[in-house]
C-alpha cells in the first residue's frame, strides 16, 4: 500500500465529475471540508453532518482524501494509491479494456454525471457510421482513417468491433472536437448535450456507451476487514444518497 498508513485512502474527482459530486453529498449526510470548485483543496477533510454517518463512520480521522482527475483513478486503485474512488464507468472501461486482469472493481453507480460516449465526424459526412464509411472512402480509397479521442482502448476496441480498417488511434488531452477535419477523420468523445460537438460542425455517427459517476475499489483493500467495513459504511450513504436523489426526481 503506498497511500497514508493505516487509513482508508479515497480519490475524489475534480472537474466535470466534481460538479456533480459536490450537490450530491449533500444527500449523504457526509461532506469534505475544502471540496469546493470556487476554493478547492486537494486534501479535503471527511466530515460527518448525520446520525447514520457517525453511527457508520465513528472515527472520520480514518479517512484521508485527496482530489485528482477521474481519468486517473482506476490506475491508482489498481496501483494501491488508493482504496476507494469517485470516478466514471467511462473511465472504468477504458481502464479495463488496458488491463483486463486489473484488481479494480466497480462498486456502485451512482446516477449522477451522466454522459455519452460517441463517435462523431464532420457534419458533411453523414450522421451514421455507415453512411460516414460510405464517404470515407470513396473519398480516401486506401487511406486509413484518423481516430483521434482520450479513450484510447475505448476508441481501439470500437474500431476493432466495427472493422475499421484501416484506421490509426491519435490519442489527445482535450480539446479533441478541433481537430476534425484537418487532423482526425473521426473522434471519440464525452458528451452531455452535444452542443460543444454541434458549435464545431460535428455529427454524431454513433453511441458507443452511456457513462455515470461510480465508486471503484480494489480487490485488495476489500480483503482487509476494517478496510472493508469502512468502505461498505460510505457506500451505504452514497447508496442513500442516490436514493434521495430519485426521489426528488420524482414527478
Amino acid at each position: 500500500m503506498t497511500g497514508i498508513p493505516d487509513k482508508l485512502n479515497i480519490a475524489l474527482p475534480d472537474g466535470h465529475q466534481m460538479n456533480h459530486l459536490v450537490p450530491f453529498l449533500e444527500k449523504t449526510g457526509i461532506s469534505f471540508n475544502g471540496y469546493e470548485k470556487s476554493q478547492l483543496n486537494r486534501r479535503p477533510i471527511l466530515k460527518c453532518l448525520s446520525d447514520q454517518a457517525l453511527s457508520l463512520i465513528p472515527d472520520p480521522g480514518q479517512v484521508a482524501t485527496k482530489v485528482i482527475r477521474p481519468q486517473d483513478m482506476p490506475s491508482h486503485v489498481a496501483n494501491a494509491n488508493f482504496d476507494i474512488a469517485v470516478t466514471g464507468t467511462d473511465w472504468c472501461k477504458e481502464h479495463r479494456l488496458r488491463f483486463p486482469g486489473s484488481p479494480v472493481v466497480e462498486r456502485l453507480k451512482l446516477g449522477f454525471g451522466k454522459v455519452r460516449i460517441v463517435a462523431a465526424g464532420h457534419k458533411d459526412m453523414g450522421d451514421t457510421l455507415d453512411l460516414f464509411l460510405e464517404k470515407f472512402k470513396a473519398k480516401n480509397p486506401g487511406k486509413p482513417i484518423r481516430i483521434a479521442s482520450e479513450y484510447v482502448y475505448i476508441a481501439d476496441n470500437y474500431a476493432l468491433c466495427n472493422k475499421l480498417y484501416p484506421y490509426r488511434i491519435i490519442m489527445t488531452y482535450g480539446a479533441t472536437e478541433s481537430l476534425i477535419p484537418e487532423d482526425a477523420d473521426l473522434i471519440i468523445e464525452n458528451t452531455e448535450t452535444g452542443n460543444t460537438l454541434r458549435k464545431n460542425n460535428l455529427d454524431i455517427v454513433d453511441t458507443i456507451m452511456e457513462s455515470e459517476g461510480c465508486i471503484i475499489a480494489s480487490k485488495e483493500s476489500m480483503k482487509i476487514p476494517w478496510k472493508m467495513d469502512l468502505i461498505a459504511a460510505i457506500e451505504a450513504l452514497f447508496q442513500s444518497g442516490v436514493k434521495n436523489m430519485f426521489s426528488m426526481n420524482k414527478p
